[in-house]
């Protein structure tokens, strides 16, 4: 029998390659995947820390726990894929699609224009003409209106986490 994971694991996993990832965040998932039954020493540890963390501190903790439970660090692509698809996952819920959408573009930005992320930085744009232009015309996406941006964003995000799940995927250990 499998268990689910706490969502927070996809940020978690990428660490050693994306340096967006917030050590903070791993108090959290500690927490949440503590709530979820799992159990390990580091886990434990982990979970005690105080926030602010401080990076050289926790990263240990954070790197045995991943290894205790089970879990495999991403690296390369897999780890850009798994972090975005955090972000992707709760946009194609329809939740907090602005906020999400945002930090998918930030992540792309920072990562030189990543190609796997990319359409998200487009319509982040093309979201951003339609807020501040009069006309509803915008040069990033075609056939984004303010009437419909949100339903694309959203539709973009499920049809990215369905063609990327296999290289993600770990819902439950």
């Amino acid at each position: 029998m499998t268990r689910p994971i706490s969502e927070l694991t996809y940020k978690i996993v990428a660490f050693p390659e994306i340096q967006q990832v917030d050590t903070n965040e791993s108090i959290d998932w500690a927490l949440e995947m503590m709530e979820l039954g799992y159990e390990s020493p580091t886990l434990h540890m982990l979970a005690s820390f105080n926030k602010p963390t401080n990076y050289f501190e926790v990263i240990d903790y954070v790197t045995d726990t991943i290894k205790e439970l089970g879990l495999e660090m991403k690296s390369g692509d897999d780890a850009v894929l798994s972090y975005a698809s955090y972000y992707v996952y709760q946009i194609s819920k329809g939740e907090n699609v602005r906020d999400n959408l945002t930090e998918l573009y930030k992540f792309c930005q920072m990562r030189d224009y990543e190609d796997l992320v990319y359409d998200f930085y487009l319509l982040y744009w093309a979201w951003d003409d339609l807020d501040y232009e009069d006309n509803e015309y915008n040069h990033y996406w075609d056939g984004a209106r303010r009437a419909n941006i949100e339903k694309i964003v959203v539709d973009e995000a499920r049809k990215w986490v369905e063609k990327n799940k296999k290289h993600y995927a770990q819902h439950s250990i």
